[in-house]
Formats: C-alpha cells, sequence, structure tokens
C-alpha cells in the first residue's frame, strides 16, 4: 500500500501534487462518508430541487452523492483549479455534466449572483476561510429567501470514522480525527461567535456523531 503524506495543515495551497494526493484520499479512502452524508443533508434541509453551491468541493464528490438523491443543479466551487480538475473528470466519470458545473471561485467573494442559490453545503472547507463570518455574510447574500444552508465536518459516523482513522494511518498519513471533550466545547463556542457576528439569527448548532456541523436557513 502507497504511503501517503496527507496532513490537512500542509494543504494552504492546492498545487497539482497536493490535489492530487487529496483527490486519492477523497475517492478512495473518504468514498464512503459522502452517501451519508448527502443522506443527512437532504433529511436536515429538505431541498430537492433548484441551485445548490458546494463551497470548498475537493473533487466533487459531496455533490455528486446528493445529486443522486435529488434533482438539485449544483455549482461546485473551489479556490483551487488544480482540485477541479480531478472534481470534473468524477463528474464526467458518473455522467452528471449537464447537472455539476464547476467554478474557481473565493467563498468569501463568490462570482454568483444575489439570492439564486437554494442551499448551500460544505464539508471540511472551514479551515481554508480567512474570515469565516464574512464568508458566511457572503453565502446569506447568494441564498435566495428561504435558502438553507449546512456546513461544517465530519465523517458521517463514529463507524465511519474509526474505519477512516486506521485506513489514513496505515497509508502513513499524519492524521487525528478524535476532538477532546474541551476542543468540542471550544469549537461551539467558535460557531455561535461566528454566527452571531455574520448576522445569523436562523440556526442550529449540530454536534453528533455526524461531526460539527451547522444548519442555517435565510429568512423567506
Amino acid at each position: 500500500m502507497s504511503h501517503s503524506g496527507w496532513n490537512a495543515k500542509d494543504y494552504k495551497k492546492f498545487d497539482e501534487d497536493r490535489a492530487g494526493e487529496y483527490a486519492v484520499i477523497a475517492n478512495e479512502v473518504f468514498a464512503p462518508i459522502y452517501p451519508v452524508i448527502a443522506r443527512q443533508i437532504l433529511e436536515r434541509c429538505g431541498v430537492e430541487s433548484g441551485l445548490c453551491i458546494d463551497v470548498g468541493c475537493g473533487p466533487a464528490n459531496l455533490s455528486l452523492a446528493l445529486a443522486k438523491l435529488t434533482s438539485l443543479t449544483f455549482c461546485a466551487m473551489d479556490f483551487s483549479p488544480d482540485i477541479l480538475r480531478f472534481a470534473q473528470a468524477n463528474i464526467d466519470r458518473e455522467e452528471l455534466a449537464a447537472r455539476i458545473a464547476t467554478v474557481v471561485g473565493d467563498v468569501h467573494r463568490m462570482p454568483v449572483p444575489d439570492g439564486v442559490a437554494a442551499l448551500i453545503i460544505s464539508r471540511g472547507s472551514m479551515r481554508f476561510w480567512r474570515n469565516r463570518p464574512a464568508a458566511f455574510r457572503e453565502m446569506w447574500r447568494v441564498l435566495e429567501p428561504g435558502g438553507k444552508g449546512y456546513v461544517g465536518g465530519g465523517l458521517g459516523s463514529s463507524r465511519l470514522a474509526e474505519e477512516i482513522n486506521r485506513e489514513m494511518i496505515k497509508r502513513g498519513a499524519d492524521w487525528q480525527n478524535k476532538p477532546k471533550t474541551q476542543a468540542r466545547k471550544n469549537d461551539t463556542a467558535e460557531w455561535r461567535e461566528i454566527m452571531a457576528k455574520a448576522g445569523f439569527s436562523r440556526y442550529e448548532i449540530i454536534r453528533d456523531d455526524s461531526g460539527s456541523w451547522v444548519y442555517f436557513e435565510k429568512e423567506g
């Protein structure tokens, strides 16, 4: 089995080599989590049509999983053109290019008009955001009235987390996905501060086996 040097702390910029490394991990090791998280998003948000923006989409695995459950169309957005090449390959392989478009973009200034998105999703991209309240204000701008969002990070379930932890360690990665209790408390407090600064009043912080997420709505 090949060695993986994947470490999220190193991914300040996804150049071609690092994008390729991450795409392999996402397509192989993380593959089981995306259908699970897609179902969780659908159950929580109940949005099955309209435009979905996948912020920090990586290889577009979550967009693909949610596309198979809904009639949504997708803007799969990432700041890295290199990672989007892998996203496009995944989209083409699944024959979903008619519904999923890849777009180079920054969450702080999305190349999207006001009020067009029925749903915004993001898994694992917040670590790259320079200003999280500003990012959420930008998501509010592009949401349509009544639009919803589901943003955060996690591996879908504790069982999947254990399996992925073992596999990542086998691959030689610098990997730990078991936050301590105090870290969880600090994380929840940080979510509340971010949402208050962003001006959201309708949101829910989710801390369970699925991970750490925030569900939010734009007033209708």
